[in-house]
């Protein structure tokens, strides 16, 4: 059941993945684009910063909150992990996961009273064109409730591991090898 649950939020990951990335390449285009209108024929896009800083950029960093925990793509402070024993190292893994779920559930409810609130009021953004603000909005409990799912995930298979005594789910890797020091 764990392992089609995994199934199910990694495809989930690679879905928003897939669209944050494409978000950064309409940013690329956008932001050339408007560079040549602007620098080229003295007629930028009034719309070009409004759409890339309310949805855009809100996409590409709440839609790969999860896959990059899942990835080891996030930044990590590792130091004492690297000399603490197997065990231990599993313990700060459910510390890790029981406080980030205990925040971002937080941050994926409030976030959805919010969307829900800005779309029954039907807020939209000052300026040229009423950009709609509850699809931004929208995304922050999205990737905050993505990631605390794969939390949930991660927090469960430690435990599973640590009370079995079975790598069910790999510790994390080391950044540092034997051949690397600092001396």
């Amino acid at each position: 059941m764990l392992e089609g649950l995994s199934k199910i939020v990694g495809a989930i990951e690679k879905i928003a993945s897939t669209i944050a990335a494409i978000f950064m390449f309409a940013i690329m285009i956008i932001v050339f684009s408007d560079v040549v209108m602007r620098y080229g024929f003295n007629h930028p896009f009034s719309w070009a910063y409004d759409l890339i800083a309310l949805y855009l950029m809100a996409g590409v960093f709440f839609l790969v909150l999860s896959g990059a925990f899942t990835n080891h793509a996030h930044v990590s402070v590792d130091i004492l992990q690297q000399k603490l024993p197997p065990t231990a190292i599993r313990i700060t893994e459910l510390v890790t996961a029981l406080v980030g779920i205990a925040v971002f559930s937080l941050i994926a409810y409030l976030g959805y009273l919010r969307a829900i609130e800005s779309f029954q009021a039907g807020d939209v953004m000052a300026g040229a064109i009423p950009w709609p603000m509850w699809p931004s909005i929208a995304l922050v409990p999205f990737g905050a409730g993505l990631l605390t799912l794969r939390l949930a995930l991660h927090f469960v298979l430690h435990l599973i591991s640590l009370l079995t005594g079975r790598a069910v789910i790999a510790l994390p890797a080391s950044h540092a090898t034997a051949e690397e020091s600092f001396e």
